[in-house]
């Protein structure tokens, strides 16, 4: 049990999955007492989460952040906690070996020419880099959030909100690698492919260079609005307004996947099987992970069905991060390989106003974001 140095000891309630977590409910009325939420069974009673009786009844709606509320924790004892069996353990660990598996491999593909026989700081690389720091930040970012995110309310509120503005940054991320290794190869970018595709379908004499044109120089920075406007409504959700935050932060960070429509739009319109199986198969199967993680993290399944039997192993948050995990997965295989396509082709290398000098004004402004919500207390709500 963690440390309460300012409190008085007091009786408290172990925190559980059950559904009464995951739903808002109206306070015990007064002179009743708040209903017990029991541990789960065969748990050492000094490993589990726990917070004062005074703050009974205001319980997470979520297992990952299901640490106690209110509660000042010091920072040896978050750091041992991760090795404790508690509802946080498998939350850190399955962000926390994914975040070494993929460290390792794009030390592989940038500074072990795994990428071919390019220096690291070859211009070819810029996208890679960027995309390669939106991986790594997204779950180290994660598992610090998970970890820390009991010393304070505060901090508690700062770590999510970072948490959320790394998944942005990711998104973001993504679309910059899509859009000089996997965009420029699709037919469907092509004027002349889509204008002879159109004519063929339609009978229309129609040249597509100009749409074509303006997607191009418009993707980027539609991507960093969205990026920054999705990362204002997750740490709004935050709010004690919000009903269902996790069915709105789901669908928020699932409006940056808009950008890879293209690729799917290929799959219809075009062979995409057959000219690049290697994209058609992982693109897809990445978004049958997604949706199986999205449903996890909406539904609260299995701990809702059977609540306190998956506290410590299994509940949804952890298939959350599982699912995630093998996304990103097939997504860096597809990339990796659409790099390889790109140093074949030779085309203009990209610059660093393109790639870097956008990664850092979406830094500034997901700071300011994350300060502006910071500064409104009402919304440091404990979800």
């Amino acid at each position: 049990m963690l440390a309460h140095k300012a409190l008085k000891p007091q009786p408290c309630h172990c925190l559980t999955s059950s559904p009464s977590l995951f739903l808002s409910s109206p306070p015990a009325p007064t002179g009743r007492a708040a209903p017990e939420h029991r541990a789960p069974r065969g748990v050492p009673r000094a490993a589990r989460r726990c917070q004062p009786q005074a703050s009974a009844g205001r319980f997470s709606g979520d297992p990952q952040s299901s640490k106690e509320e209110g509660a000042s924790s010091l920072l040896p004892e978050c750091l041992a906690s991760v090795l404790q069996p508690t509802n946080e353990t498998l939350n850190f660990w399955t962000h926390f070996i994914p975040l070494l598996l993929f460290l390792s491999r794009f030390g592989r593909l940038l500074l072990l020419r795994g990428a071919g026989d390019v220096p690291f700081h070859h211009p070819a690389l810029l996208p890679l880099w960027c995309y390669a720091s939106g991986v790594l930040l997204t779950f180290a970012m994660s598992c610090t959030a998970h970890v820390f995110s009991c010393l304070s309310p505060r901090l508690r509120a700062a770590f999510f909100y970072l948490d959320y503005a790394s998944i942005s940054y990711y998104g973001f991320a993504s679309t910059v690698a899509y859009s000089y290794y996997l965009l420029p190869g699709l037919s469907l970018l092509d004027a002349g492919a889509m204008s002879h595709y159109v004519q063929q379908q339609l009978g229309w004499q129609l040249d597509c260079s100009v749409p074509i044109a303006a997607y191009r120089a418009l993707v980027l920075p539609v991507a960093l609005a969205l990026a920054v406007g999705c990362t204002a409504a997750c740490c709004r959700s935050r709010a004690a307004c919000c009903a269902y935050p996790f069915a709105v932060r789901t669908f928020v960070f699932a409006m940056p996947l808009s950008m890879a429509c293209p690729i799917m739009l290929e799959s219809l319109l075009f062979d995409l099987r057959t000219r690049n199986p290697t994209l058609f198969v992982y693109f897809y199967r990445r978004y049958c992970w997604l949706l199986v993680a999205a449903f996890f993290n909406v539904s609260k399944i299995p701990e809702r069905i059977q609540p306190g039997l998956f506290d410590i192993v299994g509940h949804s948050h952890q298939l959350f991060h599982i699912f995630t995990f093998l996304s990103i997965y097939d997504q860096v295989h597809y990339v990796e390989d659409g790099l390889a396509a790109f140093l074949k082709a030779s085309p203009a290398a990209p610059t660093y106003l393109g790639t870097v000098g956008y990664m850092l004004l979406l830094t500034l402004c997901l700071a300011v974001v994350v300060r502006r919500f910071l500064n409104v207390t009402d919304l440091c709500k404990q979800d």
